[in-house]
């Protein structure tokens, strides 16, 4: 409120030095117009020169009163620009000088705020455990949100086949583009191998950035999948404006044999995510968290359970998965 007052006086000021040089431009004007309408008188002029002739010329003669007009009309001209040069130019210097010396007091700010944050916090906390939340969570410039992880899994030839769909918005809080390097490493640790069904990243107005499908490999946009024997690489890079998200979607199958223990886990802070369980009737599926935010059970039947996460999930925290058969009573 105090910032518009303050800009609406600034107009208000300017607007009367604005009127004030029209009006002594004006001014002048007339004047100068006054003075051009005046009727003067001619008369001769005789004088001798240095060679002693005789010389007789006309002379115009102006009125006293004329000569003072030319007089408050130059002032006037003078005035009117030394008015708009002192008023406009300068103040337009001025801004100029204002705003920078504003963008160094705000940089003096936030060092100094940062200062005082480190200092606050290094005396309740190690040094050692904040550099790891400064680093990972405090500089941070990305977040993801509304998080989900859908495992299916279907019981197949002896085996168990988990189809798993993760999707996500991955939002840029900081005030300039981001560069988000994509890497997703599927190691099957002895068992069997990954296989990528479908890799898409798309931004606000749902245009694709990112897309894969290895049944349609000439369609595929800015993605790299590489396989060396049972280890898969998923690599793509996305910039993401200021302020604003993409959405990512993946989905890929792995085969188990006998029961399933695996993991699932995030590289950058997470606020709220949902876990969607789907699995065979004579099976039980349950979970380990290892995050900050308890998981809430809020579905749970003889095929399904779904978790709930309403707070945030830090770097390099998930859960380890169980799915196992039911002993019979």
């Amino acid at each position: 409120m105090n910032l518009r007052k303050k800009t609406t006086n600034e107009f208000k000021k300017m607007s009367w030095y604005f009127l004030a040089v029209l009006f002594i431009a004006a001014l002048a004007f007339s004047l100068d117009v006054i003075s051009s309408r005046v009727t003067v008188d001619m008369g001769p002029k005789t004088f001798i020169g240095k060679s002693g002739e005789i010389t007789t010329s006309l002379e115009v003669i102006y009125p006293l009163w004329h000569q003072i007009i030319n007089l408050i009309k130059n002032f006037l001209y003078g005035l009117a620009a030394a008015i708009f040069i002192t008023v406009f130019v300068a103040n337009r210097l001025e801004g100029s000088i204002k705003k920078e010396k504003e963008d160094e007091l705000k940089d003096l700010n936030e060092a100094i705020n940062v200062n005082v944050f480190d200092s606050l916090f290094k005396t309740i906390i190690p040094e050692e455990i904040f550099k790891i939340i400064k680093q990972e969570i405090i500089e941070n410039k990305v977040v993801r949100k509304d998080a989900k992880w859908v495992y299916n899994f279907l019981e197949e030839n002896g085996k168990i086949l988990c189809t798993q769909t993760t999707r996500y918005e991955l939002h840029n809080l900081s005030q300039a583009p981001v560069s988000d390097p994509i890497t997703l490493v599927l190691d099957t640790l002895g068992g069997d191998e990954y296989r990528i069904v479908s890799a898409e990243c798309t931004d606000q107005s749902g245009k694709k950035l990112v897309y894969y499908d290895p049944n349609d490999p000439d369609n595929n946009e800015n993605i790299e999948v590489k396989t060396k024997g049972n280890i898969t690489s998923v690599s793509y890079t996305v910039d993401i404006p200021p302020k604003s998200y993409v959405e990512y979607k993946t989905v890929f199958e792995r085969s188990y044999s006998g029961d399933v223990i695996d993991a699932q886990g995030t590289k950058v802070p997470v606020i709220g995510a949902d876990l969607i369980v789907n699995f065979p009737r004579d099976y039980d599926f349950d979970i380990s968290p290892m995050m900050s935010s308890t998981p809430r059970l809020i579905t749970h039947s003889s095929t399904q359970k779904i978790f709930k996460v309403d707070g945030g999930i830090l770097p390099k925290q998930g859960f380890v998965f169980y799915l196992v058969k039911k002993v019979n009573e």
